[in-house]
């Protein structure tokens, strides 16, 4: 028997992929049902494009191509009236008759149509004004400057802010309540809307407090391309009650306890030993009326509480003032070997964890990632009171770990609810003052209904909510958790949180990740929150990424070839 032509192949396979596509329907049926009416034929449209992507031919968009159809792979809004238009066009170049099997036209989708019309349809919902006034904008994250000064808010209103965040993991609620009122007021002063968007913070999986240890003032001087130093330091002993002119801003300043300063002149050397125990010389470059000194070293000096340095050839004593202690900190290197424990610091070899609740959901061998991936580890024992790792990455002459520092567990289904009971607390702000509230650390459909459930029972059912996707565990769970947003009638949106994602994937994964997420918010025809951190140093150093602004973008249109996960 011969093989068929490749327009009959062609056709055969369509028509198949359109059946499977039905059948998925019909399976999914009392998922549907689930979903609100105003987004059922989105998910329906979402479950047809995870099933085509799935079991689509690899070859088919090229043979499609080379026909001069529709590849579809630029398609995933408006799926099913797409592919109904390639078969009916593949028939009438073949001079073939519809098939018995034509599928009745979605309710929602008309060809060509339905996908951009609901995706600007509900863009229209989950930003209002924004969205009918070209599609982007920016978000600003406010920062505790902006309590209580309009002229600032002002400012960020005329330069584009188009939804003002406020970060519920920074300040409180008293705090927040001024940036709203500074807000509203700069929005009355400037004539324009601003939305607000509330950030939940979500669970803080972070390293404890480590012990405190002594602060140490470091002083070194400038130096050139070759390590050599270009001029010395300069630096600022201030006397209790003094204050410097602004001149000297750029010199180290140290508080500083003087003795018959007096004796000092200009080019008069103290001399002493410093933290690390070498001697140090300073020499007196000027002596203010206030008996604020003005010193240089030609060498770089660390200062402690307590220090003193002593006049040459003089009585004049230069006494550290009392520093503030520092947050403690751990030096580690690939090999070492720690225990995470939910205990306060007991030292050595132990580093207490913010969140042991998460102790239960790890396993062997999965990794661990600290302070934004500085650190890398491996999971090498699990009990219920502690979590054994070894360090695998970090620099071999030892990276330094501080107190609140972040920790992820990329590999680890984490089963820790992403409400605690401080947005609990927080969604009572929210509720009143903002227009849409950004879920972190979003895992599972639990969590969505666990929200709504709250926002519902504080009145505000209605409230929209975006839904923060800034872990690997969400970015694979995406699918479900659209679905499971659908199903309330508010205004649903996504964030890609493109650093945390990047942190728990690994930045040479980000790119086709965060392509893959606009192509499952494409399919679902909800608006997406795009390039977080990305305007910040554009603006200053002229390339992007950085952490204060982002870029919102409705997506209809995108065409990677990788599978849906």
């Amino acid at each position: 028997m011969k093989d068929p032509t490749p327009a009959l192949w062609m056709l055969d396979t369509l028509r198949a992929l359109r059946a499977t596509l039905e059948r998925i329907a019909v399976e999914e049926a009392a998922c549907l049902e689930a979903i609100h009416p105003d987004y059922r034929a989105s998910a329906r449209n979402l479950l047809h494009v995870m099933a085509f992507h799935r079991h689509a031919h690899p070859g088919l968009p090229k043979a499609l191509r080379q026909r001069g159809l529709c590849a579809l792979t630029d398609c995933d809004a408006h799926l099913m009236s797409s592919l109904e238009a390639v078969i009916t066009a593949l028939e009438a170049l073949e001079g073939l008759g519809p098939s018995a099997a034509v599928t009745q036209q979605q309710p929602g989708s008309p060809a060509g149509l339905g996908g951009p019309a609901a995706l600007e349809q509900h863009g229209d919902r989950l930003f209002g004004a924004l969205a009918a006034a070209g599609g982007a904008g920016i978000m600003v994250t406010l920062p505790a400057e902006a309590a209580g000064s309009p002229a600032l808010v002002a400012d960020l209103l005329a330069a584009g802010m188009s939804i003002a965040r406020i970060n519920g993991a920074d300040d409180d609620p008293v705090v927040w309540g001024r940036m709203v009122d500074a807000l509203r007021a700069a929005r009355v002063i400037m004539g324009r809307p601003c939305a607000i968007a509330m950030d939940l913070a979500g669970p803080k999986l972070r390293t404890g407090q480590l012990a405190l240890q002594p602060a140490v003032i470091r002083a070194r001087p400038p130096r050139d391309r070759m390590g050599r130093p270009t001029q010395p330091v300069r630096i600022l002993a201030v006397p209790p009650g003094a204050l410097p002119g602004p001149e000297d801003m750029e010199a180290v300043r140290l508080p500083a306890r003087l003795s018959k300063a007096k004796r000092l002149k200009q080019g008069s050397r103290l001399q002493g030993r410093d933290g690390s125990g070498r001697w140090r010389t300073l020499q007196v470059v000027r002596r203010g009326p206030d008996g604020v000194l003005l010193l240089q070293a030609e060498k770089t000096c660390h200062f402690t509480s307590g220090l003193v340095f002593r006049q040459r050839h003089g009585k004049a004593r230069l006494r550290v003032g009392p520093l503030a202690p520092e947050s403690g900190e751990r030096l580690l290197r690939p090999g070492d070997v720690l225990r995470l424990t939910p205990e306060p610091d007991q030292g050595g070899g132990t580093l207490p964890c913010t969140l042991p609740e998460v102790f239960g959901d790890l396993c062997l061998g999965e990794r661990v990632l600290f302070d934004d991936g500085r650190i890398g580890a491996v999971i090498r024992g699990v009990s219920a009171q502690e979590v054994v790792i070894e360090v695998t990455k970090a620099q071999a002459r030892g990276s330094r770990l501080r107190s609140d520092k972040g920790i992820a567990f990329p590999d680890s289904d984490l089963r820790t609810p992403a409400l605690t009971a401080e947005d609990i607390e927080d969604l009572a702000f929210a509720a009143q003052h903002a227009d849409m509230i950004s879920s972190s650390f979003v895992h599972r459909e639990s969590d969505i209904r666990s929200l709504r459930h709250c926002l519902e029972g504080m009145g505000r059912g209605d409230l929209a909510v975006v839904l923060k996707i800034e872990t690997r565990q969400a970015y694979l769970n995406l699918p479900r958790l659209l679905l499971a947003a659908m199903a309330h009638g508010a205004p649903v949106g996504v964030m890609i949180a493109r650093g945390d994602l990047a942190i728990e994937c690994g930045w040479e994964a980000l790119a086709p990740i965060q392509e893959e997420i606009l192509r499952i918010c494409t399919a679902a025809n909800v608006p997406c929150i795009w390039a977080t951190e990305v305007l910040d140093t554009l603006a200053q150093h002229g390339h992007p990424t950085s952490p204060l602004l982002t870029c919102l973008s409705f997506r209809s249109n995108c065409e990677p070839d990788d599978p849906l996960p």
